[in-house]
């Protein structure tokens, strides 16, 4: 099988999975493992045409049936060594997420599965669609319908008014950022010649564009910038972000972290790194990308700190994870005029943090998932020590939330130590990216305090779960499989990061102009599993995993070693709480006792208001300020009810006219006749 063919296959796999699903959607117990099924036949077929495209030549076919429909575009499938590495990140995500539900929809005895499987299939191969897509007019249709599965799977709890907000405030939201995203391809459109929506036609149009009319181009990297922002939750415009991501259920959620919030990031490396030339419009908006990338950072991560709600703490480090993708990438697209190593390392580094996201993101929603498959509950104050009956879960967890705050050996820490080597090293041309990289350091270790909190109270401590009759043992296996298989991958990519950047050096490699690019072994060095980085001719950073390893271990057996030897005596007994009986809910350390000093040191009051947080906060008009509105817009009160007792009132009328007797019929009926004379007469003249 060619790699197009099994692409293809892949596609229509999981297309047919859709309406297989929803044909079986009674069946609660088979649906989700026929949903499993297809899943990993369509993840498998779109496998292997990633790494053919990977480790060969890209595959590319043209369809040229909207050409005949006299519309400028066609159907242009491409995978190239980008596409390729988010096509295996998305099919990692999705078997994952879709075996994880299969138990874990249980959750949801009163919904039917029927508007979670098909949709939750289709959303799959419409993320798949948009990163294979050549021509701008195909990709928005796959953008527009990945939005609406995901909005499907957001308003999932059709009785919820959190999740009806919720997906209304994204539905809104993101359809105006792929308005932008539409503007923009219009303007590009008009500019190519001839008129094509190809990306390679766009290419040239927006070459032409930056030469003729600099101010335009502005304008349409601006609109692709927003759009495509705005899908990736970076401030101010992922404002709906924390309440979609929580609304939808976890295995969605955990699709939503690992493939949706991506693709915007995707779209502005492929806008500003591919299809924008490299000028002194790459240096600006480089710096425009960075800062916003920082901010998101700060407010992000800084915000998830005084969360209690698992999902919805997870779902503000998502802002905050993908500013440091923007950081690096924003480093990367402002230094390809001025230095390409720093810009291919800013590149690499803000990619390789991408894929290691979407692994610990998605693998942290899981176990949020997990433990409210247990506990009946989000909320960490009403929940704790769950690793005494969940082991495995509370590891993967563990490994989960390392990684995200960035602790070595595990995959996190690559990825940010080459986004901080850029964005420092980058200072000695451009101040800016020093204080961005001191910011982005710093909030690494608000990261793990959050986590902190994250672990402490949902799996550490005394056991509390609040749910009646809950069971106490670990999830079942098809919830603790896939759990186990990203844990894996955030153990992988940290202790042999080179495998993932050679290949993310191919794709940017492939991005930019030929011979642009310095060599792999010039840039990365030759330390096998490990990664060193030389830039202007000199090594700048070296990050050697076993090297680390070996030291953490030597660490760990003299610990352990004196352990040995002191053999101190071991005496455990309850809690000494000065001589008075509480209840143990009264002395348990709850999620809203972490970090109060730290909250109140960062409150402050404008005017009689008291901020207690830097997230914008866009306030709900009360309903009885849009009665107006309401009366405005109610066509039935003012205009079908009047009409309705108008028209009976005259057939009412009408209707006593009849009285039963044939001398009143024939009067009508001479009446009538006078009446049509007169009308004709009054046409004739």
């Amino acid at each position: 099988m060619t790699g197009l063919n099994s692409l293809l296959t892949g596609l229509a796999v999981l297309v047919v999975g859709a309406a297989v699903t929803a044909l079986l959607a009674g069946w609660r117990k088979g649906c989700g493992w026929v949903a499993t099924a297809f899943t990993l036949v369509g993840g498998g077929a779109l496998c292997y045409a990633a790494l053919t495209a990977l480790l060969g030549d890209r595959i590319s076919a043209t369809y040229q049936g909207l050409a005949d429909l006299g519309i400028a575009s066609s159907v242009h499938l491409q995978v190239d060594h980008l596409s390729a590495i988010f096509l295996l990140v998305t099919v990692l995500v999705v078997f994952c997420a879709t075996l994880f539900s299969v138990r874990y929809m249980s959750v949801y005895p009163r919904e039917g599965l029927r508007r979670f499987y098909p949709f939750l299939l289709l959303f799959f191969a419409t993320v798949a669609a948009v990163v294979v897509t050549w021509d701008m007019l195909v990709f928005i249709v796959a953008w527009e319908m990945m939005t609406l599965t995901s909005y499907a799977l957001v308003v999932y709890e059709k009785g919820s008014a959190e999740s009806a907000r919720a997906g209304l405030r994204y539905f809104i939201t993101t359809h105006l950022a792929t308005a932008c995203i539409i503007l923009a391809a219009i303007i590009l459109y008009t500019h190519s010649l001839p008129r094509s929506m190809d990306f390679d036609a766009l290419r040239v149009a927006m070459g032409r564009m930056l030469r003729y009319e600099p101010a335009l181009a502005h304008l349409v990297l601006a609109l692709f910038f927003i759009g495509f922002a705005t899908k990736a939750g970076v401030l101010p415009f992922g404002f709906w972000l924390p309440d979609a991501y929580p609304a939808a259920p976890s295995a969605a959620s955990a699709a939503f972290a690992g493939t949706m919030s991506k693709l915007g990031v995707y779209g502005i490396v492929r806008v500003f790194v591919d299809i924008l030339p490299v000028s002194h419009f790459s240096t600006l908006w480089g710096q425009i990308i960075a800062v916003l990338g920082t901010g998101s950072i700060f407010i992000g991560t800084v915000t998830a700190l005084v969360q209690h709600d698992s999902k919805r703490l997870l779902s503000f480090h998502m802002i905050g994870q993908v500013g440091y993708m923007l950081l690096g990438v924003g480093t990367g697209v402002a230094f390809l005029r001025i230095s390409p190593p720093l810009a291919v390392a800013g590149l690499v580094g803000g990619l390789f943090h991408l894929v290691n996201n979407a692994c610990y993101k998605s693998l942290l929603f899981l176990n949020a998932g997990a433990g409210l498959y247990r506990s009946g509950t989000r909320d960490l104050n009403h929940v704790g020590g769950l690793a005494k009956i969940m082991p495995v879960t509370a590891a993967t967890a563990v490994i989960a939330s390392l990684a995200i705050a960035g602790v070595p050996p595990f995959s996190g820490f690559s990825s940010k130590w080459l986004i901080f080597q850029a964005s420092l090293g980058s200072g000695m041309e451009k101040p800016l990216f020093i204080a961005l990289g001191i910011i982005a350091i710093f909030i690494s270790a608000v990261t793990l305090a959050s986590f902190l909190k994250f672990l402490g109270t949902l799996f550490l401590g005394k056991l509390h779960i609040e749910k009646e009759g809950a069971e106490h043992r670990e999830v079942p296996l098809s919830m603790l499989l896939p759990q186990v298989i990203i844990a894996i991958f955030c153990i992988l990519f940290g202790v042999y990061p080179m495998l993932p950047v050679k290949f993310l050096y191919g794709a940017v490699e492939g991005l930019l102009p030929g011979g642009y690019a310095p060599s792999l072994a010039s840039l990365f060095g030759n330390l096998g599993v490990g990664v060193s980085l030389s830039v202007s001719g000199g090594t700048v950073g070296v990050w050697n995993p076993p090297v680390v390893l070996a030291g953490l271990l030597v660490c760990f057996l003299i610990s352990y070693g004196i352990y040995l030897l002191a053999a101190s005596p071991v005496r455990k007994t309850a809690t000494w709480l000065c001589g008075e009986e509480h209840e143990e809910d009264e002395v348990r350390y709850k999620a809203h006792g972490f970090y109060l000093p730290f909250s109140d040191f960062l409150s402050f009051r404008v005017g009689k208001y008291n901020v207690r947080t830097f997230f914008p906060s866009i306030p709900r008009p009360r309903v009885g300020d849009l009665a107006w509105l309401r009366k405005a817009v109610n066509l039935d009160e003012w205009l079908y009810y009047p009409a309705v007792r108008a028209g009976n009132r005259f057939c009412q009328r009408f209707r006593e006219s009849h009285v039963g007797i044939p001398q009143v019929y024939v009067l009508w009926m001479a009446a009538g006749m006078v009446l049509a004379i007169i009308v004709l007469y009054a046409l004739s003249t």
